[in-house]
């Protein structure tokens, strides 16, 4: 059996995954990363048995963007050809657009930010917006080009000085107890859920400090509302973040690949990338007799 692991940002969890994926099928599996930046790329990846996407809507802000196109490529050619893709490709179309995301989820009853406008910095329609509001790109991650505005003049400044890409505003919700919980999702069910902490610019991100503490009394309607989430996205693993308000929570982003770094997990006393690679292992064993 050859399984490929498509990456493009050569991250820890990338290799922890592949390493995983191998340590699980006891030596019955070839597992190759595909570097999906790579002209062979696609031609590696057809020889496959199985592919585990581990690109990053991000990608474009690390000059990635030719494996973004990639993966557009590759999607329609493992349909022909017949190769699973994890997540599949309808997945990956949320993780590379937000606002199809976000509507994909209020369509299943999931609740969700109002999407004002969406854009390019020059045509994004700011009298449509109601402030206070968060401006994201529509493909993107990591909080990257991701700004909070408090005033139409905040936002024409943020937006005069953003990149020409597609973006979202989006109504900004409070979070009522000063953090973001993330749902990790694993086989469209919820794995792990952590606080994740909002930092002094009043978005929440690793990059920025943010810290993370386990959340074993999340409330029951968020993981309920989790799994609809997952059914609706088409994510077999994935992850999502959610704002508790006062109004309600409300689900602000969808991420078909989750990025753990090696301390979050020392810290979480789980290894997602380990049980990634069991229930690959598990599921493959059930699809592949049956």
């Amino acid at each position: 059996m050859r399984i490929g692991v498509l990456y493009e940002s050569d991250e820890w969890s990338d290799h922890k995954l592949a390493h995983e994926l191998a340590r699980t099928f006891e030596g019955e599996a070839q597992v190759r990363l595909i570097d999906m930046m790579d002209e062979d790329a696609i031609s590696e990846a057809l020889v496959c048995d199985i592919l585990v996407s581990r690109v990053f809507a991000s990608a474009q802000f690390r000059g990635h963007g030719a494996a973004l196109a990639r993966m557009e490529e590759l999607i329609g050619a493992v349909a022909d050809a017949g190769v699973p893709l994890v997540n599949p490709g309808r997945a990956h179309g949320f993780e590379v657009n937000k606002v199809a995301a976000m509507q994909a989820l209020a369509d299943a009853g999931v609740r969700v930010p109002e999407t004002f406008a969406q854009g390019t910095p020059e045509d994004l329609d700011l009298a449509a917006v109601r402030f206070p509001a968060v401006i994201k790109p529509v493909c993107g991650g990591r909080t990257t080009q991701t700004c909070i505005v408090q005033t139409l003049e905040e936002a024409q400044a943020f937006l005069g000085a953003a990149p020409d890409i597609p973006f979202m505003a989006q109504a900004y919700i409070s979070p009522a107890h000063g953090f973001i919980t993330r749902v990790e999702i694993i086989a469209q069910e919820p794995s792990l859920i952590v606080k994740r902490s909002v930092a002094k610019n009043g978005l929440s991100a690793y990059r920025f400090g943010s810290t993370y503490e386990l959340y074993p009394d999340c409330p029951y309607a968020i993981v309920e509302a989790s799994k609809v989430a997952a059914e609706a996205l088409g994510f077999f693993f994935g992850s999502f973040d959610v704002i508790e308000s006062e109004h309600g929570a409300f689900f602000i982003d969808a991420n078909s690949v989750s990025n753990v770094s090696e301390d979050c997990t020392e810290i979480f006393g789980r290894d997602l990338m380990r049980e990634y690679a069991q229930t690959l292992a598990h599921a493959w064993d059930v699809t592949s007799h049956t």
